[in-house]
């Protein structure tokens, strides 16, 4: 041992010293830190130590938090507790015991109108004054954390706006000091992360997000789904699967649960556990018989389990309840994707030739721009009816595409000779 690592209290065992010091003082958090990859004979056990405390600190917190009506604040707490090893029926017991010391509900009073609708001043600023922009930010967060947004300050402000802004890697920046003070700043950070490319960033920013404060819908966006969009593209599908599990453990809206209940069923897909996948998306199907996003999942499980006539119908059958002609009760837009993947199916298989010019028609009216598919598309028509141009559109899609890309494997399977391969 160093004669410097003696002195400034840096070798192993100083540091066990001070571990247990600061548990002492009920500093589980620091402790925790300090213990983080420490080389002792104790620091398993005091690890298992420190996890206990904070388990029981927050799981005191959320129960105080319950018993002074303060739900939203219990439930970040309780989520805590959660991640630092509690069990399901701790979390049952603080809720109830937190419940049942809830002071009865004070009558609500009549607001007093103090001003005409519109008189705030921060409505009258021009649409472009940075405040009113970070004033709209703040409104679409959920009420119980726009306070702790505005108490960031102005500096935060400043950061958040640099993303819409187009500096995404700047307001990444600016934002780190935040999300040391407070966890509500990191949904912005991983905004930012996100618009600059940082995907590893983002999805480590949007994990400790929901550990800290639950995750929930902000605006248009869920923090849960852009977790596990985020941390699929990355390749840590499975880590996906774990932490939207115990999103789902602790949500109590009905759309938040079946939202959550299709990402697992997709998450399992995209982990080849087809059976599983299959079993959670029909389940959830039966409820939500017009949700096309389930209609497609099921039908890819179908296709890859070699049910195809199987996942042909489900298509059919979705197109023909969820996008419904236009005037109809509840009809939806035509859903493109699923018109692609139907096509294909009929073509791959070279059956259908009437019902896939019908579809043809429905994509060429509906569909925005060309894609990979169309391309695709065009080649299976060429191919089932001997066009010699069937090489050079195969070698045209072909192009450009890496080894591991899913699209190279769909073109050997469809056409082996003119690649090569038969």
């Amino acid at each position: 041992m160093s004669f410097l690592a003696r002195l400034f209290g840096s070798d192993p065992d100083s540091k066990i010293a001070k571990a247990k010091r600061l548990m002492a003082m009920n500093e589980f958090h620091e402790a925790r830190w300090l213990l983080d990859d420490l080389e002792h004979e104790e620091t398993k056990a005091l690890q298992h130590e420190v996890m206990s405390g904070l388990v029981q600190i927050n799981l005191n917190e959320g129960r105080a938090l319950y018993s002074a009506g303060d739900r939203a604040r219990a439930e970040e707490h309780l989520a805590m507790a959660r991640e630092f090893g509690a069990n399901s029926e701790q979390l049952r017991q603080a809720r109830r015991q937190g419940r049942e010391a809830m002071p009865a509900p004070k009558v609500k009073k009549t607001p007093v109108d103090d001003g005409p609708v519109g008189d705030d001043p921060i409505w009258s600023l021009p649409p472009d004054d940075p405040r009113l922009r970070y004033a709209l930010m703040v409104e679409t967060y959920p009420e119980q954390l726009r306070a702790r947004l505005l108490g960031l300050g102005p500096d935060f402000a400043a950061a958040a706006l640099m993303t819409d802004a187009g500096d995404p890697t700047g307001a990444m920046k600016a934002l780190t000091p935040f999300v040391g003070r407070d966890d509500v700043a990191r949904y912005e950070r991983a905004r930012a992360a996100i618009a600059a490319n940082e995907l590893p960033a983002a999805g480590s920013e949007l994990i400790q997000f929901g550990a800290s404060l639950g995750h929930q819908a902000i605006g248009s966006k869920h923090t849960a789904m852009m977790m596990v969009q985020v941390l699929s593209k990355i390749g840590r599908a499975e880590e996906a699967l774990t932490h939207i599990l115990t999103a789902l453990d602790l949500a109590q809206l009905p759309h938040e649960q079946t939202m959550m209940k299709g990402a697992e069923a997709s998450l399992l897909f995209m982990l080849g556990r087809d059976e599983e996948a299959d079993t959670k998306a029909t389940a959830l199907l039966r409820n939500e018989s017009r949700d096309m996003g389930l209609v497609k999942l099921l039908s890819q499980i179908r296709k890859r389990r070699g049910q195809r006539v199987n996942a042909m119908a489900m298509l059919e059958d979705g197109l023909n309840r969820c996008c419904s002609a236009p005037g109809k009760c509840g009809s939806q837009p035509l859903d493109v994707e699923a018109v692609r993947m139907l096509i294909v199916m009929y073509l791959e298989d070279n059956i259908e030739a009437g019902r896939v010019d019908e579809l043809l028609a429905d994509l060429e009216k509906h569909s925005k721009q060309p894609t990979w598919d169309d391309g695709y598309i065009s080649a299976l028509q060429a191919r089932n009816t001997a066009d010699p141009r069937l090489k050079d559109q195969v070698m045209n899609l072909s192009r450009g595409l890496q080894a591991q890309d899913p699209r190279l494997g769909v073109l050997k399977a469809s056409f082996s000779a003119q690649m090569g391969l038969g």
